[in-house]
């Protein structure tokens, strides 16, 4: 006999997160992504279904719809977001339970020299090289300001949305100083779920390739949609390690349909045996709105260019004829602004702003508050649910 239900939208809203998963893998090496089809379907030309969600500005700070959607026009993130899966209040831990430990320095100088030119996705590392992350968990770091994405599908001017857009795409990078160790690698079909209801969203994110190894992680809120696959190659030369990323970023905004594409700059470790080490980017970044054919380009500059000042960061934002509209300045550590180029009475509009880190964040792998948050057993099931995809087939 069947027993009986006793919340039926909490019931109903662990099926929705269950089926909240990704449904194809790799197609011609670039990861695609569906929601199951009572959600969402979208490619770089497919439309969002817009039918269940209301248009126009509201407040942010609920982060949930404001009105009651039908029955029959539920999707299952809005079971996701009437269950207490969001409802229920947790307490956040504040640090990890326990501080790195030191690893042997002559260890690592003789297990570096023997890698050197290798292909370090394809060799076993020690695990005190390891942070207690996996690297699904270290792309939802993507996420910790989706504040700005919030901000940004309410701007009725395309052009500043454009700029949160790429002042989003710049901010991940700000958790990047003091982390020097590797992430684990995930298992072929592996999953890290992940909700934030302070933000209003929830996200999933799958080992979908293992040689070459390629994630990708599908995050959605009331607000906007944005998906990624990453693909990373690595050139390991003794004194430094280059990390070179593939694919591409996606974000839709709900609102009003605008789709936004960006490809992440290099990331370089540089003085990994001898000297103070330290990580830079390099590279434009082009975002691109597809439905206004503007364009916002950021400009990541390595130490061996500005000395110093590499943390710096400028942009332009072009309008559809390649006029230069607006700048963006700032650094890519700490906040970015956004100026006019024809009005320059106009006051400055803040972009986004990097959250402090603990005082001691050094002893813990130099995680930010909120990645502590992201392998925190005791915040909920749903948090750190980690399995393979292929497990809700079985039994």
């Amino acid at each position: 006999m069947v027993d009986a239900i006793d919340d039926p939208i909490d019931y109903l809203g662990e099926i929705a997160f269950e089926r909240f998963y990704v449904i194809e893998a790799v197609r011609e090496s670039l990861c695609r992504f569906q929601f199951s089809k009572r959600i969402v379907q979208h490619d770089t030309h497919t439309s969002t279904r817009h039918g269940t969600y209301r248009k126009g500005k509201r407040p942010m700070s609920s982060g949930l719809l404001e009105h009651e959607p039908m029955e029959d026009d539920l999707t299952e993130f809005n079971l996701l977001q009437k269950s207490s899966v969001f409802t229920k209040k947790r307490s956040r831990r504040q640090r990890l339970p326990a501080a790195r430990e030191r690893s042997s320095l002559r260890s690592l100088i003789n297990f570096m020299k023997s890698v050197v030119g290798k292909d370090l996705t394809k060799v076993t590392m020690p695990v005190h090289f390891n942070e207690p992350l996996s690297f699904l968990q270290r792309l939802a770091e993507d996420l910790e300001y989706a504040d700005v994405l919030n901000r940004a599908s309410f701007c009725k001017n395309s052009l500043v949305q454009l700029a949160h857009v790429a002042a989003f795409a710049s901010s991940t990078y700000s958790t990047v100083l003091g982390r020097f160790w590797k992430p684990f690698n995930p298992l072929l079909g592996e999953t890290f779920e992940f909700v934030n209801p302070t933000a209003g969203y929830a996200l999933i994110a799958e080992q979908v390739s293992h040689h070459p190894p390629i994630s990708a992680l599908h995050a959605e809120s009331d607000h906007w949609i944005f998906w990624q696959e990453y693909k990373l190659d690595t050139k390991f030369r003794g004194q430094f390690l280059k990390v070179i990323p593939t694919g591409l970023c996606h974000v839709k905004f709900k609102t009003d349909g605008h789709h936004f594409t960006w490809q992440k700059p290099i990331t370089t470790i540089h003085n990994i045996l001898v000297g103070s080490i330290y990580v830079d980017q390099e590279g434009d970044v082009v975002v691109t709105n597809h439905s206004t054919q503007e364009q916002c380009r950021l400009h990541f500059q390595p130490v061996r260019e500005v000395q110093e000042s590499f943390k710096q960061l400028s942009g332009e934002v072009l309008n559809s004829k390649g006029h230069v509209k607006y700048n963006i300045v700032g650094a890519w550590d700490r906040s970015l602004e956004l100026h006019s180029v024809d009005d320059s009475d106009m006051d400055p509009i803040d972009l986004w702003t990097a959250n402090t880190k603990p005082e001691d964040s050094w002893r813990y792998y130099g995680f930010t508050q909120f990645s502590i948050q992201l392998n925190d057993p005791e915040y909920g099931m749903y948090q750190e649910d980690v399995h393979c995809r292929m497990n809700l087939n079985q039994g």
